[in-house]
């Protein structure tokens, strides 16, 4: 059966060309916005290059989520018009928007722009660890690449491809030795990578993406529950929470640990002066959006 629909999730730390994603200042510089500015077109572009090779490949839709940060860094105006893109806060689609409704009709999951998990050593900008234990004694350490792959796995969708550096990706073909894949660049620190040109990356993300939808005999990774995880983010030997719930699966594991680590933040607790309610959430207070009047004490 071939696959008509392929959902992509991007980073940005894995693409080629990309050593680390803007500097932290307080002030935005002109040098910063040009950082920013090239790091978005660059995965922009990668972007596209999978799409069209998915769409050479026989897909007949191809959704995007734009993983990174607060889930704005695609370039809306630059892509492929034949895409449809998931971005904007990504507090409102956490768990790599597994749960959106047009997942039903997905059957492939293709990984662009991957990083190293906590604690690797020459892996671009080391972050994030998910060490997950199941009942069944298993214990898996993963990236935020392969629980996309675990979260895929859940709801029955294969991983046919992943591009990212090369600790990433050889860490993600461990758990699924068959996806077709691109290494990117090869990390000697955090910072510091050799890269292939993003040109080149492109003709071999697309060149890739096209044949490994010929794959329809690929498993997903599933994780079978019950399970538990805890989350590290730049320190593997720091986990959260202590004492993580169990759950029957590992998407549903990833949500109750996800509420329940040091930097969560419900979204009616946000405010950022623009947020409109989340229908999926109560409707906040008229203070979020009216400013509140200061009292003059009266002589």
């Amino acid at each position: 059966m071939k696959h008509k629909s392929v959902y992509i999730v991007v980073d940005i730390e894995g693409i080629a060309g990309v050593v680390f994603y803007e500097y932290r200042s307080k002030e935005m510089s002109m040098l910063n916005y040009e950082l920013l500015h090239r790091n978005r077109v660059l995965m922009t572009e990668e972007v596209n290059a999978a799409a069209r090779g998915a769409f050479e490949g026989g897909a007949e839709k191809v959704l995007v989520l734009d993983h990174h940060g607060a889930g704005y860094n695609i370039m809306p105006e630059l892509i492929d018009e034949r895409i449809e893109l998931i971005h904007g806060r990504s507090e409102q689609h956490f768990t790599m928007g597994m749960h959106h409704p047009d997942m039903e009709e997905t059957d492939a999951l293709i990984l662009l722009g991957m990083h190293a998990k906590a604690g690797t050593v020459n892996g671009s900008t080391p972050h994030s660890l998910l060490y997950t234990k199941t009942d069944g004694g298993e214990i898996y350490k993963l990236s935020e690449a392969t629980m996309s792959m675990a979260l895929a796995g859940d709801c029955g969708i294969p991983c046919l491809f992943i591009a990212g550096d090369k600790a990433t990706v050889e860490d993600a073909l461990e758990l699924s030795p068959k996806m077709k894949y691109v290494i990117t660049k090869k990390h000697f620190a955090s910072q510091v990578a050799r890269t292939i040109a993003p040109a080149l990356s492109r003709k071999l993300i697309q060149k890739g993406v096209k044949e490994a939808l010929k794959n329809t005999t690929l498993k997903p990774f599933i994780i079978k529950g019950p399970c538990t995880i805890r989350i590290g983010d730049r320190n593997p030997d720091v986990l959260w929470p202590e004492k993580p719930e169990k759950r029957n699966t590992f998407t549903e594991a990833l949500d109750s640990t996800i509420r329940n680590v040091p930097w969560y933040k419900p979204i009616d607790k946000i405010d950022d002066g623009w947020r409109y309610p989340d229908r999926t959430h109560p409707v906040p207070d008229t203070e979020w959006n009216i400013p509140k009047k200061k009292s003059v004490k009266k002589k």
